[in-house]
């Protein structure tokens, strides 16, 4: 296939689209920066490093809604609350589907919980994390939670340099503790590899594609301009298979052997027993345990760092938050989850690190099931819905100097700015919001908890002993995460260095 042809056959398909919408719309689309002709956006829309800064710019421009074109697809960019309320939520019965992500359809993943279409299949499994993660039985992971924070504490005493890391394996450790009944207990675990090796291939499935356009890419020869993707499917597919149904299967022979641990796929495993063999039903859960590791793994891991590098920072926090939990429960044992209620600043530190630096700043696109008018726009049928979380956390009428780290701004007046935080900008909305949202929040207050209770984390200083000043940056693909950066974490004092010591021995 020529190059000529290839672009060809990109701009038929945009003619096709936009003929197709002019003969459906009556009212305008939303607003739109300009485009250019047939292609619309493709080439001026923004790399995954920018671009939900560049939707934010562009909201000051345009306003809450506005919309894009790429050949194809038309995507609507909700930049409010009250926008991604109206139609997500509100509307959610017809607004829940997701647009297909053409490399995790073409290595088995494009039905699990988080891709999957909206449907009976998509709400299986939801129903299976619902029984396993609601917020009345979420609880039950409290003992994993707290013996990898501890975990966590002991790396960070005995190598605080790669702390990075040592987030990475504490957040694999819970997740495939909970998923699995699997222990990661050093770096070399099986588990903790595989974790490592899928957030990159994670990482790289996000490099744009043709499969963007339309599925049919999938069918390209690899030498075809444009088509890398399809060595990169081929050379990977094994791998991600495995995670999918090589995690499974192994807890199926641990089961047959009396030595499975309890777990999210144990249990559901015993629910199934002795009832009429029900593949589907088996998929789904295979799908669903699946996401829990890949999913779970990465985001609680930037969300640890990324709290790291908050209170490297914003050293008032930490040392706020640190007097709170002194005052509160003392220095002779670890907070844990019971105290949560009782540490409302430190809650506000981990709330307002996850609004900072939201970990999923422009979440996964809904797609319209039908055509749909918001405001007197036309929204067309099949149309690409991204709630731009960036834009929402950083809304001057709900935040006071939005760009900033002001951790009080939740606490109620007057003691703090009274302001709320944006829970569905965090963790999606309507029918697809997080699952594993009540975990997420138990293992990152823990881990933050823990850390404020026993380390003080500061700037590196030079050969003159003078504090470097921090220069942290972020990066983002799908997720956000920091840039390697330095710091200097150390036990508070030798109190807290034997606590760290003891909870290690629990």
């Amino acid at each position: 296939m020529s190059s000529l042809t290839f672009l060809g056959g990109v701009l038929l398909c945009a003619i096709v689209a936009r003929l197709a919408l002019k003969t459906r719309r009556k009212l305008p689309l939303p607003p739109s920066p300009p485009a250019d002709p047939l292609i619309g956006h493709l080439r001026t829309f923004p790399d995954p490093q920018t671009t939900a800064e560049t939707f934010y710019d562009w909201s000051l421009k345009y306003g809450d809604v506005f919309s894009l074109r790429v050949p194809g697809k038309t995507i609507v960019v909700l930049n409010s609350e009250k926008a991604a309320s109206d139609l997500l939520e509100k509307r959610s019965a017809i607004y829940s589907d997701r647009s297909r992500l053409g490399y995790y359809d073409n290595v088995g993943w494009g039905d699990s919980v988080i891709f999957a279409s909206y449907g009976p299949f998509h709400n299986q499994q939801r129903k299976m994390f619902h029984d396993a993660f609601g917020k009345n039985v979420v609880s039950e992971y409290r003992a994993v939670q707290e013996k990898e924070a501890n975990i966590l504490l002991k790396g960070l005493l005995d190598n605080p340099n790669d702390f990075d890391r040592h987030a990475s394996r504490f957040a694999g450790g819970v997740v495939s503790d909970v998923g699995y009944g699997q222990h990661i207990d050093s770096f070399d675990s099986e588990f903790f590899s595989v974790g490592e090796r899928f957030i990159k291939v994670a990482s790289a499935a996000t490099t744009p594609s043709l499969l963007d356009l339309h599925p049919v890419f999938a069918n390209l020869p690899s030498w075809a301009p444009g088509a890398w993707y399809i060595k990169f499917i081929k050379e990977t597919k094994s791998f991600m298979d495995a995670i999918i149904y090589d995690n499974y299967q192994k807890v199926v022979e641990e089961m047959q052997t009396g030595t499975a641990r309890p777990s999210f796929v144990s249990r559901h495993l015993e629910a199934m027993f002795g009832h009429k063999q029900d593949a589907e039903k088996e998929r789904a859960l295979k799908l669903a345990a699946g996401m829990i590791f890949a999913a779970g793994f990465e985001t609680t891991w930037h969300a640890v760092t990324i709290f790291i590098a908050a209170m490297l920072l914003h050293p008032e926090a930490q040392q706020k938050a640190q007097k709170e939990i002194d005052e509160v429960i003392g220095r002779n044992r670890l907070p844990d989850l019971n105290d949560r209620d009782s540490l409302p600043y430190v809650q506000c530190v981990i709330n307002e690190v996850m609004r900072w630096q939201p970990v999923t700043p422009f979440g996964l696109p809904h797609r319209l099931m039908v055509d749909d008018t918001y405001n007197g726009m036309f929204i067309p049928k099949g149309s690409v819905i991204i709630a731009n979380t960036r834009s929402m956390t950083w809304d001057e009428e709900k935040f006071h100097e939005p760009q900033q780290f002001k951790p009080e701004r939740f606490l109620p007046k007057p003691e703090g700015a009274g302001e709320i935080y944006p829970t569905n900008a965090i963790f999606g909305w309507g029918r697809r919001v997080c699952a594993g949202r009540h975990l997420a929040e138990g293992s990152l207050w823990t881990a933050a908890a823990r850390i404020l209770a026993v380390f003080s984390v500061s700037p590196i200083t030079d050969a003159e002993g003078r504090a470097i000043k921090p220069d942290i940056k972020f990066r983002t693909i799908l997720t956000r995460h920091t840039e390697p950066f330095e710091c200097d974490i150390r036990p508070r004092d030798e109190r807290a260095r034997k606590l760290i010591l003891d909870s290690s021995q629990d």
